[in-house]
């Protein structure tokens, strides 16, 4: 009786899985409830509106071709793409850049080795980010704003353009209707299907712009916010003594100033600037970040690991963000997914008395100031889309941030 190789007695084995990380178990239980994946899901659409916004809602056709005029030949233009700002370029690249990382995330997820896989993505993250940062800032500095002001459906209407392919949303948030009664805070319709306010200026298209501007407050107030905390937190809780009553007392200094009252008095200086506004609101809420951070690391620098990186003779640097910010990271995410809520609360606030981002730019809380009040003269068509938008991006970063507690800290 023949026996078979040993070769051929080998069964193949079945594909291993990717190991899975601690941040993707915790993910996993964020999205668990219905709720919260219906709030992550809305996070993302208005993430990519911020993005794409500029071919959503835009005067400027994508194309369009100039009658012959003058002994000129006819000559096709792409006006939209010509005229896109550097702000609107620096949120295309960095959201190009977030796609492709996030392809290359689902790519990598079935690789067993999981260091094999943190060490792949790091690299493709800061790869990307360079990237990004590079390319956006050779934009800022060779690309300049063109100013077009003509209006292209004049141009149709008297027969000296054609060919025109206009965005869904003709209109950009600052182009208004001929100034006639019929013409300003006008109902919805199908030309304008949230109405006009009171400049004529198409009701659908500041709203979807005004989603930009509540990206860009919330979450670059936050990146400032989480880098001071981070820089004052971290060496309060790991050297404590004299470093950490001295933290503590600047701590209490930056708590006691007033941030609306500090934004009032740079506006009458500097005038009325969104980016002032960003650096304010985040300047002056990453004390509870520092708390957090302080607390974390008080709790960590006494664990073993941290005591051997210390004896190993590990740089202060190296131990502080590579060894225990690591670990103590929890508490930043967490509060970063409320203090983006509390941001966009705070700008729409200020703009809805007057003293936020400067016209024309639209903003949730200008727009709801301009429906006018309730027993006077309210306009509800004008209200119900920034109040509407408001309250779900509030409640949903507010319903993230409350998934994200339970998932890491279940007591």
């Amino acid at each position: 009786m023949s026996v078979a190789p040993a070769a051929d007695r080998l069964v193949p084995a079945a594909p291993t899985r990717g190991a899975t990380s601690y941040w993707q178990w915790v993910l996993a239980r964020v999205l668990r409830p219905a709720l919260v994946k219906v709030a992550a899901g809305y996070v993302v659409l208005l993430m990519a509106l911020a993005v794409f916004v500029p071919f959503l809602a835009n005067s400027h056709p994508f194309t369009i071709v100039l009658a012959a005029h003058a002994g000129r030949p006819a000559v096709r233009e792409f006006p939209l793409w010509r005229d896109l700002t550097n702000v609107d370029w620096a949120w295309l690249i960095g959201g190009t850049a977030l796609l492709v990382y996030a392809l290359l995330h689902w790519h990598t997820r079935d690789e067993p080795s999981l260091l094999r896989r943190r060490r792949r993505r790091l690299t493709w993250f800061l790869s990307l980010a360079a990237l990004a940062v590079i390319s956006a800032s050779l934009t800022a500095i060779f690309h300049h704003n063109v100013l077009d002001a003509r209006d292209y459906r004049a141009m149709i209407r008297h027969h000296e353009a054609s060919g025109a392919w206009f965005a869904p949303i003709p209109w950009g948030y600052a182009e208004m209707e001929p100034l006639q009664r019929n013409l300003t805070n006008q109902l919805p319709s199908s030309r304008h299907w949230l109405g006009t306010d009171s400049e004529g200026r198409d009701e659908l298209a500041r709203l979807l712009w005004s989603a930009r501007v509540a990206m860009e407050i919330g979450f670059v107030s936050q990146v400032v916010a989480i880098t001071l905390g981070l820089l004052f937190g971290a060496p309060m809780g790991y050297f404590v003594g004299v470093v950490d009553i001295l933290g503590m007392r600047v701590l209490e200094i930056v708590e006691s100033i007033p941030t609306f009252f500090l934004i009032l008095t740079f506006i009458a200086i500097y005038g009325r600037n969104l980016l002032v506004i960003m650096l304010i609101i985040g300047a002056t809420s990453w004390t509870g970040i520092a708390r957090f951070i302080r607390a974390e690391f008080l709790r960590i620098r006494q664990l073993d690991y941290v005591t051997a990186a210390t004896a190993a003779g590990l740089p202060l640097r190296r131990v502080l963000f590579r060894h225990m910010l690591p670990n103590g990271i929890t508490p930043i995410i967490i509060s970063a997914s409320f203090g983006i809520a509390g941001a966009i609360m705070s700008e729409s606030g200020l703009s809805f008395l007057g003293v936020g981002v400067p016209p024309p730019t639209p903003s949730w809380g200008e727009m709801l100031n301009a429906a006018g009040q309730p027993g006077v003269m309210f306009r509800w068509w004008q209200a119900l889309g920034p109040g509407g938008l408001l309250f779900l991006t509030v409640l949903a970063f507010n319903l993230i941030g409350q998934s994200l507690r339970d998932a890491i800290n279940p007591q």
